[in-house]
């Protein structure tokens, strides 16, 4: 039976097809047996494509051992950034670059006050100079307090939704590469050299 009739192929099934399919095409035995005929690669490749139930079945065990390792794998495993990823970019921006702005206007703001304040008739500007350096050093204090604890509640919340296997995604990841090799050795390779030799012509 199709190992994939119940479901139909994912699109990392698909994905891996079309990565063994490629290699298959690359194997010296089809090379040779494609140097006759180049054009023939257009036309199989389009046939593989048609017969792939048929070629996916000949790779059935090790199908069935990575689909089970995959079905198992936590809920949103895999490369892409989860919101939670973005959320600690913003968090580590107002932890980091929000107090250095802040800290950096607050001591330019003490430095000015303190030359105006050298001048009695300018002393009110200095005060109010200095106003808006503690003003600054209170608002990178708490960007820094927030920031601080949004990437710890970010990470937390990242450890809580997706916690790390690194057996299970080692087991998960052989068994992908055992199912594209029989793909590939038992599957494609052994169709397209039958096709090519099915059709060369007679003596």
């Amino acid at each position: 039976m199709n190992p994939l009739s119940a479901h139909g192929p994912t699109q990392q099934d698909r994905a891996d097809f079309e990565y063994a399919l490629g290699r298959a095409f690359a194997d010296p035995a089809v090379r040779a047996a494609l140097a006759a005929d180049p054009a023939q690669a257009a036309r199989l490749r389009a046939l593989a494509r048609q017969r792939t139930a048929e070629i996916l079945a000949v790779a059935e065990p090790e199908y069935l051992t990575y689909s089970r390792l995959r079905d198992a794998a936590p809920v949103g495993a895999g490369p892409a950034p989860e919101p939670g990823e973005r959320m600690s970019g913003w968090f580590g921006a107002l932890a980091l670059v929000v107090p250095i702005v802040s800290g950096s206007a607050a001591a330019v703001f003490f430095l000015l006050a303190a030359l105006i304040g050298l001048s009695s008739p300018h002393a009110f500007t200095a005060d109010v100079l200095r106003t808006a350096a503690w003003s600054a050093v209170a608002a990178a204090v708490a960007s820094a307090l927030i920031g601080l604890l949004g990437l710890l509640f970010s990470a937390a919340r990242q450890r809580a939704v997706s916690p790390e296997n690194p057996q299970q995604a080692q087991d998960l990841s052989t068994a992908r590469t055992a199912w594209r090799t029989a793909l590939l050795h038992r599957g494609l390779i052994p169709f397209l050299l039958a096709d090519l030799q099915t059709a060369e012509p007679g003596p």
